[in-house]
């Protein structure tokens, strides 16, 4: 329960219509407690999430769309390295009902 953070990989999937998008995958649970600014700048650095946001900025490799894990069938335009389950989950829905309005 909660939500949890996913950074994004150079693994690319091929998906049914073939097009590919790059895989992202887990990084780590945020806290939001007592001294949680500190703790989740640390699970963030040593997840590497730091390494997920150069490489969509500077990669050549980036697709510019995401999938959540290896089995994800949908994927999102995404122009940032980590996000959390909640964003990939409402962009999600965008991608299944493209009428809907933010």
């Amino acid at each position: 329960m909660g939500e949890y953070i996913y950074k994004v990989t150079a693994k690319t999937k091929t998906l049914a219509d073939g097009t590919k998008a790059n895989v992202a995958v887990f990084a780590y649970k945020p806290t939001f407690g007592w001294d949680a600014d500190t703790l989740n700048r640390r699970w963030a650095w040593e997840s590497k999430c730091h390494l997920a946001d150069r490489f969509v900025k500077t990669s050549k490799n980036y697709t510019g769309r995401v999938v959540l894990g290896e089995t994800g069938d949908i994927a999102v335009p995404c122009n940032r390295g980590t996000f959390t389950d909640g964003w990939f989950d409402n962009q999600s829905s965008l991608v299944d009902n493209p009428t809907e309005s933010v």
